[in-house]
């Protein structure tokens, strides 16, 4: 009878244990990715401009599309929300953040931000207390409604707004 309560007792204590040893194991979750931070005329995380085709994807991963020409087109845009234009020459030209509904296509909002802070959604009012006046302003209509772009020429940067919104940031490659 000592030997069954033994048993059960032992059984009980490897259950305990197999149990509380399987609530600290940590379920598959997908790693977080860095926030990734914009530089004007330097580039978007570790990718500077001037990086080849091949470096933005060994940083970024296989682009979910690739349009290829003299300037070569890395779309993370369905995944990321960015986009790259890399010359075959001279290496990466453009990038391009966007936000959900500026696109026609599936669009995953990007997460990053500027250095300065600016992110998608930002206000005009965030964007100019954060850079300053823009350069020149324009208005562009497209299928999603008015446009309104702020051009920053010494910082080759192009923010687009939609009712007071940033809806993308495109940056430059320094001249």
């Amino acid at each position: 009878m000592k030997t069954k309560r033994n048993i059960l007792v032992l059984s009980l204590l490897i259950m305990s244990l197999v149990t509380v040893i399987s609530c600290e194991k940590k379920a598959d979750v997908e790693e977080p990715r860095e926030v990734l931070i914009i530089e004007p005329l330097v580039g978007i995380g570790s990718a500077q401009f001037g990086m080849t085709r091949d470096q933005i994807i060994e940083y970024f991963g296989q682009p979910d599309q690739v349009f290829e020409g003299k300037v070569t087109k890395l779309n993370y845009v369905p995944s990321r929300g960015l986009n790259f234009a890399v010359d075959s020459e001279s290496g990466l030209q453009e990038i391009g953040c966007w936000s959900e509904g500026m696109l026609p296509s599936r669009v995953t909002t990007f997460a990053g931000k500027t250095k300065e802070g600016i992110k998608i959604g930002a206000s005009e009012e965030e964007i100019v207390a954060a850079y300053g006046r823009p350069d020149s302003t324009s208005t562009a209509s497209s299928p999603i409604g008015a446009i309104q772009n702020l051009h920053y020429d010494k910082l080759r940067t192009r923010f687009s707004l939609k009712e007071n919104k940033l809806m993308s940031m495109v940056f430059e490659t320094p001249k």
